[in-house]
């Protein structure tokens, strides 16, 4: 039997149902961030806060911040970086010619993403998530598994380490003073301005502009993208790691075997996570995270911490109760499709080529909308697979992986 027909995707009764429950779950929570960047350029997260949320919405907004944002991105990241590395390990199981197998699937994925990035919405995670899965092979295949957890903290204190390094640079040159404290200073707010101009600029083209403008804006959103890369990308690389642990370590894969883990994690990484986050919050204030201020670097390492313990927390505390959560397991199985749609559907209702909501809806409504949809997607999702094996865009994913059209009607 050759390589192509030897390798076949994970079939149903092989699977893990408490990843399907954690990719759910880490869905609705994405869902609940993301819909301030559909209704926001993505560049004003350097911006800090937007002033013009008061009153119930700023709260909402805040404990939206608090609770989810870097969390659930977090638990996502983690989960495909198990979901790869399982991937590559049954590559390797069946042979050193089934490693395109992997390969594929990450130019799958990655092909996917981009389409995703220029047709849909800026805030793509896949077409990252492709490149840095090949990233963790090509440098940490080999890697044993009692380092992946240290690479993981490693790649976590990369972009705290810079801030602290800016705002000491910065602090001290502005103690020493003279024209290159007042030229650094001025030139720091002139960048500032650039940025705020930026915004406004493509604010009015998601409101009102064309499909076409929008596609324009994203490819330019994209040296913005690169730019910040070594604020979110060492961070990402760092779940991959982790995940990548949890998973060969035995905790994703035999949870009942390590129930101590995940109870002490659901108390300690809730606990002290969303208390670091809660004052990390408070610390950062109205601070721009793209101007490095020793009160914005320790707002960072704060909320850094907090996004670690906390999403350890999440998953420790659904893999505890995934019986209870088993209606969430549909919706995880075809996660790829409910994250496409709920850009595709929602850019789509608020940017001016579509419905045209845009600044129409408070923060306040934004979480109730967020549930509703995601209830239906829970919906859709178990009624969906009553029919068909895999998600529209599993289907495709898995097709193009193995080189042919799945068997998708039950």
């Amino acid at each position: 039997m050759n390589s192509l027909t030897s390798a076949q995707p994970t079939q149903e009764q092989d699977r893990l149902i408490h990843l399907d429950v954690l990719r759910g779950f880490a869905l609705f929570g994405i869902l609940l961030v993301n819909f301030a960047f559909f209704t926001s350029p993505i560049q004003s997260i350097v911006l800090g806060p937007d002033p013009s949320i008061q009153g119930v919405d700023a709260i909402v907004h805040w404990i939206v911040r608090w609770l989810a944002e870097g969390k659930f991105y977090a638990l996502f990241s983690m989960l495909f970086g198990a979901g790869f590395a399982l991937t590559f390990l049954k590559s390797e199981q069946r042979g050193r010619g089934n490693r395109a197998v992997y390969f594929r699937r990450l130019l799958a994925l990655l092909l996917i993403g981009l389409g995703h990035y220029l047709l849909i919405w800026s805030g793509d995670i896949l077409l990252i998530y492709a490149v840095l899965a090949f990233l963790m092979w090509l440098l940490f295949s080999r890697t044993p598994q009692k380092r992946l957890w240290k690479w993981s903290i490693f790649f976590f204190l990369v972009p705290v380490l810079l801030m602290w390094l800016g705002a000491a640079s910065i602090a001290g040159m502005q103690m020493v003073g003279g024209d290159e404290a007042t030229a650094m200073t001025a030139q720091m707010e002139a960048d500032m301005a650039d940025m705020q101009a930026a915004v406004d600029q493509a604010a009015v083209i998601l409101a009102s502009g064309s499909w076409m403008d929008n596609v324009r804006q994203r490819v330019d959103d994209l040296m913005f993208m690169v730019e910040t890369a070594i604020f979110w990308i060492p961070s990402i690389l760092g779940f991959f790691l982790l995940g990548r642990w949890l998973l060969v370590s035995g905790r994703l894969t035999k949870p009942t075997d390590h129930i101590n883990f995940f109870v002490r994690w659901r108390l300690w990484g809730l606990l002290i996570g969303l208390t670091l986050g809660a004052v990390g919050l408070l610390v950062m204030g109205d601070e721009q995270w793209a101007y490095p201020t020793p009160t914005m670097a320790l707002a960072l390492t704060l909320t850094s911490v907090a996004s670690v313990m906390v999403s350890l927390g999440y998953m420790s505390t659904v893999i505890l109760s995934v019986d209870r959560l088993r209606f969430l397991a549909p919706a995880g199985r075809m996660a790829l499709t409910n994250y496409l749609t709920q850009s595709l559907f929602w850019t789509w209702m608020i940017y001016g080529h579509g419905i045209g909501l845009y600044g129409a809806l408070p923060r306040s409504v934004q979480v109730i909308l967020a549930l509703v949809f995601f209830a239906l997607q829970v919906v859709f999702s178990r009624w969906w697979l009553k029919h068909f094996r895999f998600g529209p865009a599993e289907w495709i994913w898995r097709s193009v992986t193995y080189l042919h059209a799945q068997p998708m009607r039950r």
